[in-house]
């Protein structure tokens, strides 16, 4: 995967490569930043299962980043997606975020992708997820995370 990053303090872009390694328990993705280096990441059990953070910082280069079990990378937690689809609500980062209506068609590859849209209760703050239970991938956010905002450019299998 490849996400397009914009930093809030200097609105600089950057691209990100994720490579998905292991989507068993612990969830290990590399990355690997131009100019920055390459690491992993990985997630605990609880973390995939029961998460209500998504951590969005530079992560040290030639290091494992070990997540902590309240936070995932670009996912939901199993927990907090359930109560997404059930509930049509759900926190995330201490945010409230209320699952509405988009109109516009989000793509990936330039496909249309089955993704939910969700906006903060005071609407300064949004966020786009594959709606799939196996692996709730958080295809782009505004303002979710306290540095960054970032968005899916491209997706090989």
């Amino acid at each position: 995967m490849t996400y397009s990053v914009v930093a809030y303090a200097t609105g600089q872009t950057a691209n990100i490569n994720l490579t998905l390694i292991s989507l068993k328990v612990p969830v290990i993705i590399k990355w690997d930043i131009p100019f920055v280096g390459t690491g992993t990441f990985q997630m605990s059990a609880k973390s995939v299962q029961s998460a209500t953070k998504t951590l969005a910082e530079e992560p040290q280069p030639d290091e494992v980043t070990y997540m902590k079990d309240d936070q995932t990378l670009l996912i939901l937690s199993k927990d907090t997606y359930n109560t997404a689809i059930t509930t049509k609500t759900f926190r995330l980062n201490g945010y409230t975020f209320n699952i509405e209506t988009d109109t516009a068609t989000f793509k990936i590859n330039k496909k249309d992708a089955d993704v939910f849209y969700a906006v903060s209760t005071k609407g300064n703050r949004e966020i786009w997820v594959l709606n799939d239970p196996a692996f709730p991938l958080i295809c782009r956010s505004k303002r979710v995370t306290k540095y960054i905002d970032f968005e899916i450019a491209s997706l090989t299998e």
